[in-house]
């Protein structure tokens, strides 16, 4: 999945989940294979971590679901929170779904608004349809706004000034 205007940041975080059925573990959750899916084991909330090594701005975060398979283990109310720590998160949203099929979208922010900068972000799956326990994600991707570099006004012609002109 590809958003115009975003790239995709997840690939740089650490992922954890709170738990896992054994061979269905997080590494499905972004190996890029629709096919595959992490399935929780063990009571709900059901929670996805995502430990990023600096502060990254998060935009969307896109799940890929599909009720025609999964049907009790797919979720149907999620939160997202986030933070600077795994100790000081705060809701950002909470999201409901009716028979998700395919890739779903969360904005954390509205479209005017910058994007949540955090390091440390969380999914949280409350419950899921046809009051399942166990849950089924295919895949999650974490957007964060393309960046364009800004026009530097400090543009220097001779070699003394151009190798003074940065912080190494």
């Amino acid at each position: 999945m590809e958003l115009a205007g975003y790239h995709e940041v997840g690939h740089r975080a650490r992922w954890s989940v709170s738990s896992a059925r054994v061979d269905l573990g997080a590494e499905h959750l972004y190996d890029n294979d629709l096919t595959t899916f992490w399935q929780s084991d063990g009571v709900q909330p059901h929670s996805i971590t995502l430990q990023f090594p600096q502060r990254t701005a998060v935009k969307i975060v896109a799940l890929y679901m599909d009720y025609q398979q999964d049907e009790s283990y797919t979720p149907n109310s999620i939160s997202v929170v986030g933070g600077n720590s795994i100790t000081d998160l705060q809701k950002i949203i909470t999201h409901d779904f009716k028979e998700p099929d395919g890739w779903v979208q969360v904005h954390l922010a509205g479209l005017h608004q910058p994007p949540v900068d955090l390091f440390t972000l969380r999914v949280l799956v409350h419950s899921n349809h046809q009051f399942g326990k166990d849950c089924h994600i295919r895949q999650i991707k974490v957007f964060a706004p393309q960046t364009t570099l800004k026009f530097d006004p400090l543009v220097y012609t001779s070699l003394e000034f151009n190798m003074a002109s940065r912080i190494r």
